[in-house]
C-alpha cells in the first residue's frame, strides 16, 4: 500500500460528507434550506481544496522520495474520539444522561491521560452538579434517566 498525505483522505471524507448532506437538504423546503445549502457549498469547497492540496503533497514526497507515516497512525485518536461519542450517544437512551456522560468524560480523561484519580473525582463532581443545577433545577429541563431509573 502507498502512502498518501493525511490531506488527501481528510479532504476525499470531507467531499463526501458535505456530499451527502447537501443532497439531503434538496429534499428540504427552499427557505429553511437555504443556510445548510450555503454552509455546505462552502466546506465542500474547502474540501476539494485540501483534496487537491494532498494530492500535490503526495506527488510531491512521492518525487522526492520521502517516506510518509502512514495515515492510520495520524487519525487514530480522532478515530477513537468519533466512536466513542457515538457509543456515548447510543447509551443516553440505555443508561440515561448522567450515567453515560460520567463513563464518557471517565473513558476521555483516562485516554488523554489524566491519572489522578482525585482529579478525575472532582472533574465529575463539578461537571454533574452544575449541569444537574443548570438544566434539571434552574431550567427544568428533563434529561434521559435511561432504563436504570
Amino acid at each position: 500500500m502507498k502512502a498518501i498525505h493525511l490531506d488527501l483522505v481528510i479532504g476525499a471524507i470531507m467531499l463526501m460528507f458535505s456530499a451527502v448532506f447537501y443532497s439531503l437538504s434538496v429534499q428540504m423546503p427552499s427557505d429553511p434550506a437555504v443556510f445548510p445549502k450555503l454552509i455546505l457549498a462552502t466546506l465542500m469547497a474547502f474540501s476539494a481544496y485540501i483534496l487537491v492540496n494532498g494530492i500535490s503533497k503526495t506527488w510531491t514526497a512521492k518525487k522526492q522520495g520521502v517516506a510518509q507515516e502512514r495515515v492510520f497512525k495520524q487519525v487514530r485518536g480522532p478515530i477513537v474520539t468519533f466512536v466513542a461519542l457515538c457509543v456515548y450517544v447510543i447509551l443516553i437512551d440505555v443508561l440515561g444522561f448522567f450515567v453515560s456522560s460520567t463513563l464518557a468524560a471517565v473513558f476521555f480523561m483516562r485516554y488523554f491521560g489524566v491519572s489522578s484519580y482525585l482529579q478525575m473525582l472532582l472533574v465529575l463532581i463539578i461537571m454533574n452538579s452544575f449541569i444537574y443545577m443548570l438544566f434539571v433545577w434552574q431550567l427544568r429541563i428533563s434529561l434521559p434517566t435511561g432504563l436504570l431509573l
